[in-house]
């Protein structure tokens, strides 16, 4: 007869074991996804790129992740294993962050976010189909370029700031059939001519309604939306731009106080300049972030290197008009909104200058048409649905 300690310690081990499931921490696996519906004969992939909302979507609901909506590669890596599984491919998940070995052998597809590709030994299976999941723009580019905006920061204000997103020397793309990406042609322009290119549509997090703005007083704001690497994304820049124009105002939406260097500079100016206003970390999906979109005309995003800068992908569906640099990839920007073609910085603030200008002048009619065609251009390209037809197309032409 069972006894309650009995009890109890089954309860432990199975709470204990959906804990090691549902808080499975960065750097580890999940594998056999799909197996039991699948069978032991179906085709194998393995995906290695961020694990975190995984467990939630093996456990049957991937939205119930807590930070399901902090970004969109959470619900993007589960739509992925979600459509291999219907596909009949059995799948193995690294994190990112994995130093595991991996039985490459057994694997038909392979898809990588990091640089795991390059240690597939020379002798592989002839048949197996390798996707370079590219995120960003190259790995020397982008490092080189944060060195040289945290350098030109320097020199127009005397103080050096650490870098804050540097990665690894990746060559993915050297050792890839297809490689993915989410943004503009500038983004691919420094990758290896070799692995066809397959444009994925970044998704959002939040998908509201249009709302017409009131002009007269959307005309004069915009809108900077960014995480960690304040002079990468150009916030510096932005900011440096609406001192110039203290008739318009800059809300900026982002953590920026743990960057202790940068913080030091732009407290002064936030304690100087009335127009342009700290909110810190924002949630797009409140209420209050969309009133503030909503009182807002435009968007400014002038980073020196994005892979399609998912902030300003989800802005798109308040209606913001766009205005970014050209390295940074964006789209919608491409399409309709303005793209500063320098990567000069002091001639990057001068154009934002103009640019941000230029929207607050134009006509209310032209205004809203513009506001108008970002949010059905967000609509059409920037949705979960947009993400899964652009995913599953790639499938289509890799799996048939």
């Amino acid at each position: 007869m069972p006894t309650i300690r009995g009890a109890r310690f089954r309860l432990a081990q199975a709470l204990r074991a959906a804990a090691d499931l549902t808080f499975r921490p960065d750097g580890t696996e999940i594998l056999n996804i799909g197996a039991e519906r699948i069978g032991p004969k179906g085709k194998r992939a393995v995906i290695i790129y961020t694990i975190r909302a995984i467990p939630y979507h093996v456990a049957g609901d991937v939205t119930k992740f807590p930070r399901i909506n902090e970004h969109t590669m959470y619900w993007e890596s589960a739509e992925m294993v979600r459509q291999l599984n219907e596909a009949g491919y059995i799948v193995d998940y690294y994190d990112a962050w994995s130093n595991s070995p991996i039985d490459w052998d057994q694997y038909d597809l392979v898809i990588d976010e990091q640089d795991r590709l390059s240690a597939i030994p020379e002798r592989r299976r002839a048949d197996m189909t390798k996707i370079f999941y590219c995120t960003g723009n190259h790995w020397l580019y982008h490092n080189k370029a944060e060195l040289d905006r945290i350098w030109a920061f320097h020199e127009r204000h005397n103080i050096y700031v650490k870098p804050e997103r540097q990665i690894p020397p990746q060559y993915t793309d050297q050792n890839a059939d297809y490689l993915t990406y989410f943004g503009a042609p500038f983004q691919i322009q420094y990758f290896d001519e070799r692995p066809k290119k397959h444009l994925l549509n970044i998704s959002a997090v939040y998908e509201p309604e249009y709302r017409r703005k009131n002009y007269d007083q959307a005309r004069k704001n915009f809108i900077w939306l960014g995480s960690h690497g304040a002079l990468l994304k150009g916030l510096d820049l932005a900011v440096e731009a609406f001192m110039q124009t203290p008739e318009l105002h800059l809300y900026i939406c982002g953590n920026l106080e743990r960057e202790l260097h940068f913080w030091s500079w732009l407290k002064p100016v936030l304690d100087t300049h009335p127009n342009i206003h700290y909110l810190g970390w924002t949630d797009v999906g409140s209420a209050k972030f969309a009133e503030l979109a909503h009182t807002c005309a435009g968007t400014v995003y002038v980073s020196s290197t994005e892979g399609g800068a998912g902030s300003v992908a989800q802005l798109t569906h308040f209606g913001l008009i766009p205005i970014a640099a050209e390295c940074t990839a964006v789209r919608a920007a491409e399409a309709c909104g303005t793209v500063i073609r320098s990567q000069d910085p002091l001639e990057i603030v001068r154009q934002v200058v103009q640019a941000t200008r230029e929207v607050a002048a134009l006509p209310e009619a032209e205004l809203h048409a513009r506001s108008q065609a970002v949010y059905e251009f967000g609509r059409q390209h920037h949705t979960r649905a947009a993400y899964a037809r652009s995913w599953a197309a790639l499938m289509e032409e890799v799996l048939r």
